[in-house]
C-alpha cells in the first residue's frame, strides 16, 4: 500500500539574497508558489523529511522555515483572493511534495 500524501504549506524567511533564490528554486521543483515565500506541496511524510533536510542545508541558523500540514477539510475551504491557484497534477513530478 502506498504511503499517503498530504498537502503542506512551506514558508520561509531567508535573509541572504543568494540563498533566497536557491530556496525558491528548490521549492518550485517540489510544489506551487502561493506567494513569494509560501509554497503548497503535496507529499508523503518521508518526502517532507527529505525536503526539510534539503532546505535546512541551504538556510542559515537564524533564517526561518515552517511546514504546516493541511487536512483535506482545510484544503477544500482554502480561499484565494485574486488569481486562482490551479492544481494540474498531470504536470507535477511523481514525488511531488508544499
Amino acid at each position: 500500500m502506498a504511503e499517503p500524501r498530504h498537502w503542506h504549506l512551506v514558508m520561509y524567511d531567508v535573509s541572504d539574497p543568494k540563498m533566497l533564490r536557491r530556496v525558491h528554486r528548490l521549492l518550485r521543483d517540489w510544489g506551487q508558489p502561493v506567494q513569494y515565500s509560501v509554497f503548497r506541496v503535496r507529499c508523503t511524510a518521508r518526502q517532507v523529511a527529505q525536503l526539510r533536510f534539503l532546505l535546512i542545508k541551504l538556510v542559515a541558523p537564524d533564517d526561518r522555515l515552517a511546514f504546516v500540514r493541511l487536512c483535506t477539510g482545510c484544503m477544500s475551504r482554502m480561499s484565494v483572493r485574486g488569481r486562482p491557484i490551479v492544481i494540474e497534477e498531470s504536470i507535477l513530478p511523481a514525488c511531488w511534495v508544499v
